[in-house]
């Protein structure tokens, strides 16, 4: 027998009127009056809505980041960095003409929008060290354990995601090859592709980096590697090699995503990292 809405309160279920629907929905998230609530039921409902309230945030966030990056003029500008403006995003309102644009600049600005740093760093908090050190304090110090379980989405997530911009096309547009929508299925990061990553053998990953010589996107003097450990810089950009930063990035990702899971909450919920300690027992030997 099929169960009228809401499930978690069959007294309302009853109601002959739609008053069921409407009082359903307003009391969905009242979990103290659903039928079969406990104290564990409860628990696990409010961390199943709040995970669900972070993912449908970040889908959002991941949205808007992408929309700041799609218009930016990177392309532009590194192909001739001293005439052109590093600007993060542009401005495609057809409504903000001339006039808007005079009105938003702010004295002896050359543009309404802040440059080369406008839009993506506001978001992540990294205008300047002093920002990125208030956030850092306010989430150790004030929110301790609350917040330990979006480690997986804030720093786990973004440098998952920031690994595979720079595997799937910051590396490839670096030795000349670039990734479009038209390819990006079509061009392989790696010419073993996932082989290395399911037979275990990540080292092969590592093998044939860029040489010392090698040009900034073309193919001259490029490797094959996309993680490696070479240290140092770039002889030729005078910047961290990239296939450096990606294999960084990636064993960032791993440790927040585990790290993220293993908290325990005031209320029991989650790991204990000690616990797990304790309860480890060695192999014999």
């Amino acid at each position: 027998m099929a169960l009228r809405f809401p499930r978690f309160s069959q007294g309302l279920a009853q109601d002959p009127t739609t008053r069921h629907i409407w009082f359903g929905i307003a009391t969905a998230h009242g979990f103290e009056s659903h039928d079969d609530i406990t104290e564990e039921r409860l628990y696990q409902n409010i961390f199943a809505s709040h995970f669900g309230q972070l993912a449908i945030i970040f889908l959002w966030t991941s949205g808007n980041l992408f929309h700041v990056a799609w218009q930016g003029n990177f392309e532009s500008w590194v192909q001739d960095p001293l005439h052109v403006r590093p600007i993060a995003h542009a401005i495609w309102d057809p409504h903000f003409g001339e006039p808007a644009v005079e009105a938003f600049t702010r004295g002896g600005a050359l543009g309404p929008v802040n440059i080369a740093y406008s839009g993506v760093y506001q978001w992540c908090g990294l205008v300047t060290p002093t920002t990125e050190m208030e956030t850092e304090c306010f989430v150790v110090q004030k929110c301790r354990s609350h917040l330990n379980h979006h480690l997986s989405g804030l720093f786990g997530v973004r440098s998952l995601a920031w690994t595979g911009h720079l595997v799937h096309v910051a590396i490839p547009a670096s030795r000349g090859e670039y990734v479009r929508w038209n390819n990006f299925l079509d061009v392989l990061p790696h010419p073993q592709g996932l082989g290395p990553l399911f037979t275990g053998q990540w080292n092969l990953y590592a093998q044939n980096p860029d040489s010392g010589s090698h040009l900034f996107g073309t193919s001259q003097g490029a490797g094959t590697a996309i993680l490696t450990l070479l240290g140092g810089f770039h002889p030729q950009t005078q910047s961290l090699w990239l296939t450096d930063m990606a294999h960084h990035h990636v064993a960032i990702a791993f440790l927040f995503l585990i790290v993220g899971h293993m908290y325990r909450t005031n209320f029991g919920i989650g790991h204990s990292m000690k616990d797990l300690l304790d309860a480890h027992i060695p192999p014999g030997g």
